[in-house]
């Protein structure tokens, strides 16, 4: 396994995570203001668990996350994405590229499936996204749960979140469209994704280690089931 950065003209470099032989590609998008490698690392965790498997890992530091250097307006939001994506689908060949984003980034994913599957990590609803926007601007009571569904944090943090604004306000309108196969959602949120695995934390990423660990091993495991059109089919 190895890991490298990709620089991206007028954004911020790819980490690569690459195993010797390569079986499927994943591409990470984090959550607005989340760090590269997950909340706790989660997303460094799983490149490494995957890449046992053959699976190879691009994590975008998207524009308002992490240590992003660009301005987090919608169009360099985008622009990064389909960066990554062209990365990714560079590495792949001809393999499958699984595309996964957590949060308000789920608005990032295409309309249209491709050779791999969709997969949103606890997917906001739309108005979720404009409650997080009225929560950064003292409109309104803060929410851990919607707030960890939205941008990956369970509390406000002024100097950190405000200029994530204008990213929420695109992405609501975006995920009024379900673009994922399969959604990673906690109990108490009903999935609108076809396909789902549950969790019983409010935040599979900012709690119990085991839980997170857990859903790398099931993800791995379905990673050449999920590829196969064929079991997506009616």
């Amino acid at each position: 396994m190895e890991r490298y950065l990709i620089p991206v003209a007028g954004g911020d470099p790819i980490l690569v995570t690459r195993p010797k032989t390569v079986r499927h590609v994943v591409m990470f998008l984090p959550a607005p203001t989340e760090p590269r490698g997950g909340r706790f690392g989660s997303f460094t965790q799983w490149a490494a668990l995957w890449a046992d498997r053959g699976v190879a890992s691009l994590v975008a530091d998207l524009p308002g996350g992490g240590d992003s250097t660009v301005a987090a307006r919608p169009d360099a939001w985008v622009r990064q994405a389909g960066a990554v994506h062209t990365q990714a689908e560079m590495l792949a060949g001809r393999k499958p590229v699984h595309l996964f984003a957590r949060g308000a980034a789920a608005a990032l994913l295409p309309a249209v499936r491709g050779a791999g599957v969709r997969i949103g990590f606890s997917p906001p609803l739309p108005e979720e996204c404009r409650r997080a926007v009225a929560m950064l601007d003292d409109d309104e009571t803060p929410d851990a749960d919607v707030l960890s569904s939205v941008i990956g944090l369970h509390e406000v943090d002024q100097e950190l979140d405000g200029d994530v604004r204008p990213l929420l306000n695109w992405a609501a309108d975006q995920l009024a469209e379900v673009r994922w196969d399969l959604e990673l959602h906690s109990a108490h949120r009903p999935p609108r994704a076809p396909s789902a695995v549950t969790f019983s934390d409010v935040d599979a990423l900012a709690r119990l280690e085991i839980t997170r660990v857990g859903i790398g091993h099931v993800l791995a495991g379905l990673f050449d089931e999920l590829a196969d059109m064929t079991n997506w089919e009616d």
